[in-house]
Protein backbone atom coordinates (compact mmCIF):
# COMPACT_ATOMS: atom_id res chain seq x y z
CA UNK A 1 0.00 0.00 0.00
CA UNK A 2 2.77 2.44 0.94
CA UNK A 3 4.60 1.60 -2.29
CA UNK A 4 1.51 2.45 -4.38
CA UNK A 5 1.11 5.74 -2.51
CA UNK A 6 4.78 6.58 -3.04
CA UNK A 7 4.54 5.64 -6.72
CA UNK A 8 1.44 7.86 -7.09
CA UNK A 9 3.25 10.80 -5.50
CA UNK A 10 6.26 10.33 -7.79
CA UNK A 11 3.97 10.25 -10.83
CA UNK A 12 2.20 13.45 -9.69
CA UNK A 13 5.54 15.19 -9.19
CA UNK A 14 6.72 14.12 -12.66
CA UNK A 15 3.46 15.33 -14.21
CA UNK A 16 3.84 18.69 -12.46
CA UNK A 17 7.41 19.04 -13.71
CA UNK A 18 6.31 18.06 -17.22
CA UNK A 19 3.47 20.59 -17.21
CA UNK A 20 5.84 23.32 -16.05
CA UNK A 21 8.33 22.37 -18.78
CA UNK A 22 5.59 22.37 -21.40
CA UNK A 23 4.41 25.83 -20.32
CA UNK A 24 8.00 27.14 -20.44
CA UNK A 25 8.55 25.72 -23.92
CA UNK A 26 5.27 27.26 -25.15
CA UNK A 27 6.37 30.69 -23.85
CA UNK A 28 9.72 30.27 -25.61
CA UNK A 29 8.05 29.24 -28.87
CA UNK A 30 5.71 32.26 -28.75
CA UNK A 31 8.67 34.57 -28.11
CA UNK A 32 10.71 33.15 -31.03
CA UNK A 33 9.44 35.75 -33.54
CA UNK A 34 10.39 38.73 -31.37
CA UNK A 35 14.20 38.96 -31.77
CA UNK A 36 14.02 38.58 -35.55
CA UNK A 37 11.24 41.12 -36.05
CA UNK A 38 12.84 43.63 -33.66
CA UNK A 39 16.10 43.22 -35.59
CA UNK A 40 14.34 43.94 -38.91
CA UNK A 41 12.57 46.99 -37.50
CA UNK A 42 15.81 48.23 -35.89
CA UNK A 43 17.73 47.73 -39.14
CA UNK A 44 15.03 49.67 -40.99
CA UNK A 45 15.55 52.62 -38.64
CA UNK A 46 19.32 52.32 -39.10
CA UNK A 47 19.04 52.38 -42.91
CA UNK A 48 16.64 55.33 -42.69
CA UNK A 49 19.17 57.27 -40.58
CA UNK A 50 22.10 56.32 -42.81
CA UNK A 51 20.25 57.57 -45.91
CA UNK A 52 19.72 60.89 -44.15
CA UNK A 53 23.36 61.10 -43.04
CA UNK A 54 24.55 60.35 -46.59
CA UNK A 55 22.93 63.54 -47.90
CA UNK A 56 25.04 66.63 -48.43
CA UNK A 57 25.16 68.76 -45.28
CA UNK A 58 23.14 71.56 -46.96
CA UNK A 59 20.22 69.13 -47.49
CA UNK A 60 20.13 68.02 -43.87
CA UNK A 61 17.56 70.49 -42.62
CA UNK A 62 15.98 68.93 -39.54
CA UNK A 63 17.11 65.47 -38.54
CA UNK A 64 14.30 63.24 -37.43
CA UNK A 65 12.88 59.77 -37.72
CA UNK A 66 9.39 59.11 -39.05
CA UNK A 67 6.53 59.77 -36.65
CA UNK A 68 5.90 57.25 -33.89
CA UNK A 69 3.32 54.56 -34.46
CA UNK A 70 0.63 53.03 -32.34
CA UNK A 71 0.81 49.31 -31.64
CA UNK A 72 0.23 47.55 -34.96
CA UNK A 73 -1.98 45.73 -35.67
CA UNK A 74 -4.47 47.53 -33.47
CA UNK A 75 -6.40 44.43 -32.37
CA UNK A 76 -4.79 41.97 -29.95
CA UNK A 77 -3.66 38.55 -31.09
CA UNK A 78 -6.24 36.85 -28.86
CA UNK A 79 -9.51 35.07 -29.54
CA UNK A 80 -11.95 33.93 -26.86
CA UNK A 81 -9.38 34.53 -24.12
CA UNK A 82 -6.58 32.52 -25.74
CA UNK A 83 -3.58 33.56 -27.85
CA UNK A 84 -4.34 33.35 -31.55
CA UNK A 85 -1.97 34.42 -34.30
CA UNK A 86 -2.73 37.74 -35.97
CA UNK A 87 -2.96 37.06 -39.70
CA UNK A 88 -2.33 39.84 -42.19
CA UNK A 89 -4.96 39.48 -44.90
CA UNK A 90 -6.24 36.20 -43.47
CA UNK A 91 -9.77 34.98 -42.82
CA UNK A 92 -9.59 34.29 -39.09
CA UNK A 93 -11.10 36.31 -36.19
CA UNK A 94 -7.64 37.81 -35.57
CA UNK A 95 -6.98 38.76 -39.20
CA UNK A 96 -6.33 42.36 -40.15
CA UNK A 97 -5.72 44.48 -43.21
CA UNK A 98 -2.06 44.11 -44.29
CA UNK A 99 -2.20 47.74 -45.48
CA UNK A 100 -1.48 48.68 -41.83
CA UNK A 101 2.20 48.04 -42.65
CA UNK A 102 2.03 50.50 -45.59
CA UNK A 103 1.58 53.45 -43.25
CA UNK A 104 4.07 55.70 -41.44
CA UNK A 105 6.52 54.76 -39.97
CA UNK A 106 6.58 51.14 -41.17
CA UNK A 107 6.58 52.11 -44.85
CA UNK A 108 9.58 54.42 -44.41
CA UNK A 109 11.42 51.79 -42.36
CA UNK A 110 10.71 48.99 -44.83
CA UNK A 111 9.04 46.83 -42.16
CA UNK A 112 6.11 44.58 -42.96
CA UNK A 113 4.77 41.32 -41.56
CA UNK A 114 3.29 38.91 -44.08
CA UNK A 115 3.08 35.78 -41.94
CA UNK A 116 0.88 35.09 -38.90
CA UNK A 117 2.39 36.39 -35.66
CA UNK A 118 1.58 36.55 -31.94
CA UNK A 119 3.21 39.90 -31.13
CA UNK A 120 2.28 43.38 -32.27
CA UNK A 121 4.89 46.02 -33.07
CA UNK A 122 5.53 49.73 -32.67
CA UNK A 123 8.16 52.34 -33.47
CA UNK A 124 8.83 55.34 -31.23
CA UNK A 125 10.86 58.36 -32.30
CA UNK A 126 11.92 60.98 -29.79
CA UNK A 127 12.30 64.71 -30.31
CA UNK A 128 15.76 65.61 -31.60
CA UNK A 129 18.21 66.74 -28.98
CA UNK A 130 21.93 66.23 -29.09
CA UNK A 131 21.12 62.78 -30.44
CA UNK A 132 18.26 61.34 -32.43
CA UNK A 133 16.75 58.46 -30.46
CA UNK A 134 14.29 55.71 -31.29
CA UNK A 135 12.84 52.49 -29.88
CA UNK A 136 11.41 49.46 -31.65
CA UNK A 137 9.00 47.36 -29.59
CA UNK A 138 7.12 44.07 -29.64
CA UNK A 139 3.97 43.86 -27.52
CA UNK A 140 2.39 40.57 -26.48
CA UNK A 141 -0.36 39.23 -24.25
CA UNK A 142 0.48 35.56 -23.68
CA UNK A 143 -2.48 34.94 -21.34
CA UNK A 144 -4.91 37.34 -23.08
CA UNK A 145 -5.74 39.22 -19.88
CA UNK A 146 -5.21 42.66 -21.45
CA UNK A 147 -1.88 43.27 -19.69
CA UNK A 148 0.88 43.56 -22.28
CA UNK A 149 4.49 42.53 -22.13
CA UNK A 150 6.92 44.70 -24.05
CA UNK A 151 10.24 43.72 -25.55
CA UNK A 152 12.24 46.55 -27.05
CA UNK A 153 15.54 47.79 -28.43
CA UNK A 154 16.90 51.30 -28.22
CA UNK A 155 18.90 53.14 -30.84
CA UNK A 156 20.37 56.56 -31.40
CA UNK A 157 22.16 58.60 -34.01
CA UNK A 158 25.19 60.33 -32.62
CA UNK A 159 27.37 62.21 -35.07
CA UNK A 160 27.45 60.00 -38.17
CA UNK A 161 26.88 56.73 -36.30
CA UNK A 162 23.75 54.74 -35.53
CA UNK A 163 24.36 52.88 -32.29
CA UNK A 164 22.55 51.18 -29.48
CA UNK A 165 22.80 48.23 -27.12
CA UNK A 166 22.37 44.79 -28.66
CA UNK A 167 20.23 43.55 -25.79
CA UNK A 168 16.47 43.33 -25.82
CA UNK A 169 14.94 45.11 -22.83
CA UNK A 170 11.73 43.86 -21.24
CA UNK A 171 8.67 45.07 -19.33
CA UNK A 172 6.27 42.45 -17.92
CA UNK A 173 8.02 39.58 -19.75
CA UNK A 174 5.79 36.90 -18.18
CA UNK A 175 2.57 38.46 -19.45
Amino acid sequence: MAQKLLLGMVILILLAIGAWGLAASRRAARFAEVPQNLRHLYEGATVYAQRYLARPVKERIKPNFPLSSTITPESPCCYKGKPSACSPGGKTPTSYNPAEWKKTPFLELGFELKDPHLYRYSFTSFEPGEELRFEVSAHGDADCDGVLSRFYRKGRVSGREVTGPLEIFTENPEE
